[in-house]
């Protein structure tokens, strides 16, 4: 009865770290899953970010080529607000 009694705890805790294996193998699973989703979200918005600083940037030019002569001239033409008669 003795050795059938140490048997039984050594199967239980056989059963137990299996059991716990198995679950920090499925979290730590899930841990890389989920970091590869964000490492995938980050870059995603990080090309985001250029692509809208480059908006920027081209906008900013729009403008500065509109508030000058050359620019407000040609919208003028375009417009047919200015009279090259004049």
């Amino acid at each position: 009865m003795n050795t059938r009694k140490r048997n039984r705890i050594m199967a239980a805790i056989t059963v137990t770290v299996v059991l716990l294996l198995v679950v920090l193998v499925a979290v730590m699973i899930y841990q890389i899953v989920e970091i590869c989703v964000l490492n995938k979200r980050r870059n995603e918005l990080k090309e985001q970010i250029e692509d809208y600083q480059q908006q920027i940037e081209d906008t900013e030019d729009l403008i500065d080529y509109y508030s000058y002569g050359d620019g407000l001239y040609t919208l003028l033409i375009k417009y047919e607000l200015f009279d090259e008669a004049e």
